[in-house]
């Protein structure tokens, strides 16, 4: 890997991270286009670092109002009245896929992460968010049934293909929930997500040798080119809806479908 290929790789991962276009359908289609191999790095160790490039992004956009939830949450569990807190919603949401990656991490590595499931995953959720973008609900408030829905569904975007903020965002709005709160939610939701299992594979990372540029060139890129995505997308679902990307996955879809016939290897 060069440090052309780190920065290609890192913006990727910064832009996919958080527009619902999902980033392991474009991490197995971009190696294969740009013919990028592994070679001097340490896979996992990379990896790792562009989830922490990730993290900041959103932690750049988000930290404030995180910090926040987090304070009034404490507050209310001081008062005595702290689980009907935002804080205590995030919480609860966001065990269903710690349950899942602890318990299911080997099966999702093993037989998902394959074409297939990557382009069903696409075409399933696309016509989800078609369909949450066009049915008529009373608009709720984020209830804990809702944000126990939305934490499920976080956790099948574990799957290849699903996308964490397209499912989830999804999810929210086919419950009700207004657009500027599940968008919210949906990202405020990622940030333990992406620390604790950035956190939980340090133990395996390894820096040494030339390949340390190459991890901070891919964190650098993540980190930007995500923080300039989660912006465009915050501003842009405030005006439109989620069609635009649906259309893009169903395109990519198939395109992983022509590609794994192509080069089934």
């Amino acid at each position: 890997m060069t440090a052309l290929h780190s920065i290609i790789m890192g913006a990727v991962q910064g832009i996919t991270e958080f527009l619902p276009i999902s980033s392991s359908a474009h991490l197995i289609l971009i190696p294969w286009f740009f013919k990028v191999s592994e070679g001097n790095i340490n896979a996992l160790t990379y990896d790792v670092m562009l989830h922490f490039g990730s993290l900041f992004a959103v932690l750049l956009l988000y930290g404030k109002k995180f910090l926040r939830v987090v304070v009034e949450g404490l507050v209310d569990f001081r008062n005595g009245h702290g689980g009907q807190s935002m804080l205590f919603k995030m919480v609860v949401a966001t065990i269903p896929a710690v349950v899942a990656g602890l318990l299911g991490k080997d099966i999702i590595e093993t037989y998902l992460r394959v074409p297939f499931v990557a382009a069903f995953m696409l075409a399933l959720v696309s016509i989800l968010m078609i369909v949450s973008e066009r049915i008529t609900v009373d608009r709720s408030d984020l209830t804990m049934p809702i944000a126990i829905a939305i934490g499920v569904a976080q956790a099948v975007a574990l799957v290849p293909g699903t996308s964490r903020s397209g499912i989830t965002i999804t999810m929210a709005l086919l419950l009700g929930l207004r657009k500027s709160e599940a968008v919210d939610f949906s990202f405020m939701l990622s940030i333990p997500i992406i620390l604790g299992t950035s956190l939980y594979e340090m133990r395996h990372v390894q820096f040494q040798g030339d390949a340390t540029i190459l991890y901070i060139w891919g964190m650098l890129s993540a980190f930007v080119f995500g923080a300039v995505s989660l912006k465009f997308l915050i501003g842009y679902l405030k005006k439109h809806t989620l069609d635009l990307f649906a259309y893009y996955r169903i395109g990519l879809a198939l395109l992983i479908l022509v590609v794994s016939l192509i080069s089934p290897s």
